[in-house]
């Protein structure tokens, strides 16, 4: 385990070099770095040509995001979930729970010894969270999504969150189903794996393989035609965006774009759109857009 502080270069370094340890030297490490999440900027080059020599690594960037709240703009994160999707050779992650983090270390693990496997990245956050007791499919947590609660068939609408703002989407669906019973609850845990896993589904399409149907498709399915999925992270809104391309569904994709200020966590998510109010006028706006 390796903590340097701001030295953020030398970490991703560092775990280039013992992230290559069974090739240079017959014995496979599993180095894990910790950094603050809005550093991880400062570090770019040295980690993408850390997985571009396909070194095996865990990266562990926490706290993260608005929910970072009273330190301010400079210590709270925007573009890394885009970073993660965009990085080869790098499996990034956001779980909301212990439940789901502890699935995604194990798989961790594992996959960063795998002859086709990569560094793994988790982007996490020191918010409290309530912790739910529930059976998880760990094939979907990895997979990148599971549904909290399975909407209806045919359902119009569905909400999705991503992260630290478990709280407020799980709020904002409460009420939305007094008015939306067939509403379905939508845990993202991995906008990285989902978007991966849709393109490698799309060129098998292309290459003749007609049966290819991503997790993303999977998910979706029960929604109608057409419905709303109102989704929300706390990182750039384009990390879900993408979602409405899949089976044309209306995405109203809620996120920061922009850098953030100092204050209370409820203070900033009021003022940056990630409340459950906010959640709420965006499942009105989706609803009356059909």
């Amino acid at each position: 385990h390796v903590e340097l502080g701001i030295a953020e270069q030398n970490l991703f370094l560092i775990l280039a070099g013992l992230g290559l340890a069974d090739r240079l030297y017959g014995a496979r490490l599993l180095p894990i770095g910790t950094v603050y999440d809005p550093f991880v900027n400062r570090g770019l080059d040295a980690l993408i040509y850390a997985c571009y020599q396909d070194a095996r690594f865990l990266l562990v960037s926490t706290p993260s995001g608005l929910t970072l709240a009273p330190e301010g703009g400079q210590h709270q994160s925007v573009n890394t979930p885009l970073i993660g999707m965009a990085a080869d050779r790098l499996a990034s992650f956001e779980p909301a729970h212990a439940d789901e983090l502890a699935i995604l270390l194990r798989h961790a693990f594992d996959h960063m010894q795998k002859p086709d496997g990569s560094a793994v990245w988790l982007r996490l956050s020191t918010r409290g969270l309530e912790q739910p007791q529930r059976a998880l499919d760990p094939a979907a947590v990895i997979a990148g999504a599971h549904w909290v609660v399975p909407p209806a068939e045919g359902a119009r609408i569905a909400i999705a969150y991503q992260g630290a703002i478990a709280p407020e989407a799980t709020a904002a669906f409460e009420e939305l189903r007094s008015e939306e019973p067939g509403a379905g609850l939508l845990a993202i845990t991995s906008p990285d794996r989902l978007h991966a896993e849709w393109l490698a589904a799309r060129r098998a399409m292309r290459g003749g393989a007609g049966g290819a149907v991503s997790h993303i498709e999977r998910i979706l399915a029960p929604l109608a035609p057409g419905a709303a999925l109102v989704s929300v992270l706390d990182g750039h809104p384009a990390a879900h965006a993408w979602m409405g391309a899949v089976k044309g569904h209306r995405v109203v994709p809620l996120g920061v774009d922009r850098f953030g200020q100092a204050g209370d966590i409820p203070d900033l998510y009021r003022e940056y759109g990630l409340d459950s109010d906010a959640i709420l006028d965006a499942c009105a706006e989706a609803l009356l857009g059909g």
